[in-house]
């Protein structure tokens, strides 16, 4: 039984499984897995991948401890077969989640920290000035990706201000990709005013936005309470990023 999703090509394979903390090796014969569809035999790994020997079976164990492959068969006869890539986007999934828990921990120790790392603003109309606020210190040609579902309670925030926030962004040509659920994406496809690349991934939820900017990742949350919270760090930064870039290839 086939398990190739045909929108992915194999680069895309490649670069999806690289993102998710796989090793190069292991993107290697996972992807060579994932395209050939059927259990192979670590003999014909070794030829798909021009992999030495020893690099195919390191890496056979690498996948089997992340359940991303399976063992079809016994003893001189083992094969190997690639699981769903759906496997690797819960894993992404539950990173994101594991971040966000993160960030609400911060959150009862101090709204500021000392270094000025992470900010929280409380309250719809501090929200919509600090987005604001945002958008103005932004340079000209940045980029906003967010992993959204929230993005209508995004537009209900703003009501009328949200045209002027589009119209500022459109001045300042900041490229927007957004990843969201359902009504969010068409409201993006249909209603925006502006230019924008929107794509869905089903049951992302419609409580939290995580915006990702060239400096900074913020948390737009709006239950139990309206609040954003940003965290100034470049490893949030390229870790939020990846994850993006993941989802961003798989979504439709």
């Amino acid at each position: 039984m086939t398990i190739k999703n045909k929108s992915l090509t194999t680069a895309t394979y490649m670069e999806s499984a690289l993102k998710t903390g796989l090793s190069a090796k292991a993107s290697s014969v996972y992807v060579a897995l994932l395209n050939a569809g059927i259990a192979l035999s670590p003999k014909k790994i070794i030829t798909l991948t021009s992999l030495h020997r020893q690099y195919v079976y390191d890496a056979l164990k690498e996948l089997l401890n992340l359940r991303l492959i399976m063992i079809v068969g016994e003893k001189r006869l083992v094969k190997y077969q690639a699981v769903s890539p759906d496997r690797m986007l819960k894993d992404v999934e539950q990173k994101r989640l594991d971040t966000l828990d993160g960030v609400q921990a911060l959150m009862k120790l101090y709204d500021k920290s000392p270094a000025g790392i992470v900010e929280i603003i409380r309250g719809t109309t501090a929200c919509v000035a600090y987005e604001f606020k945002l958008l103005e210190d932004a340079k000209s040609g940045d980029t906003l990706d967010i992993i959204g579902g929230a993005g209508m309670r995004f537009v209900e925030l703003f009501q009328e201000q949200a045209e002027v926030w589009e119209k500022m962004r459109a001045e300042k040509k900041i490229a927007l990709r957004y990843i969201g659920s359902g009504d969010d994406v068409v409201h993006n496809k249909t209603k925006s005013s502006i230019k924008n690349e929107s794509r869905t991934i089903p049951g992302i939820g419609d409580i939290v936005n995580v915006c990702i900017r060239k400096d900074s990742v913020t948390f737009n949350i709006y239950e139990p309470e309206v609040l954003t919270v940003r965290v100034k760090n470049e490893a949030a930064v390229f870790g939020q990023k990846a994850l993006f870039e993941v989802l961003w290839n798989v979504a439709k």
